[in-house]
């Protein structure tokens, strides 16, 4: 019996799956140079056409690699989500797991390839936020949530909170290593951390 028209094999997603593992690699190592759609099907080891039957095109491809590894990273999420102690320990451990996770090459390449493919872009932009960026920010946002109830934080903007702390460690990681802050002007992460965790909480404490 075939299969009815426009009908999918039931291998159809995991030879999607498997293709934007593959094509992660050579997208999250483009080194200024978007690639091309033929040379991400050279990369994959398959036709552009295709890449396009699974994808659609470009846009598509970037959209599944950053929909594949946010999956990845659901439970990194939770440990985000739960408070860790009283506000100025549970602010330390959250800066302290994302700034470590930032540290893994993997993880950064995820940012760079959002911001890189994002940036003014109508469809990789809103891709980036929703499978990379945004999770992260509402895992923080739930944090703060439960210390505002708790009375241990003052009664403000849990979103707003989450963007002040996050982004100076995203900011910091992007010029320190692919930016190449760390020759052009390194910074001494460690006491930077700590500076800033501790200027967030004396903000922000109940």
């Amino acid at each position: 019996m075939t299969r009815p028209r426009g009908a999918r094999n039931r291998a159809y997603e995991e030879q999607r799956l498997a293709l934007a593992g593959r094509l992660r690699e050579r997208l999250g190592n483009a080194q200024g140079a978007q690639p091309s759609l033929g040379e991400l099907a050279k990369a994959a080891g398959v036709s552009v056409a295709t890449l396009r039957h699974y994808f659609g095109d470009r846009d598509g491809i970037v959209s599944a690699v950053l929909a594949l590894h946010a999956a990845q990273g659901a439970e990194h999420l939770e440990v985000l989500r739960r408070p860790s102690g009283d506000f100025a320990t549970s602010v330390r451990d959250a800066a302290d797991y994302i700034t470590l996770g930032l540290a893994q090459p993997a993880v950064a390449e995820l940012h760079v390839l959002g911001l890189a493919e994002g940036l003014g872009h109508p469809r990789t932009g809103p891709a980036y936020l929703a499978e990379i960026l945004e999770p992260v920010l509402q895992a923080v946002e739930e944090r703060f949530q439960s210390h505002i109830a708790a009375g241990d934080m003052r009664p403000v903007d849990p979103r707003a909170a989450a963007l002040s702390l996050v982004a100076p460690l995203l900011l910091a990681r992007l010029h320190q290593g692919w930016l190449g802050g760390c020759s052009l002007r390194p910074l001494d992460t460690d006491p930077a951390l700590a500076q800033h965790v501790e200027a967030f909480v004396r903000a922000y404490r109940g």
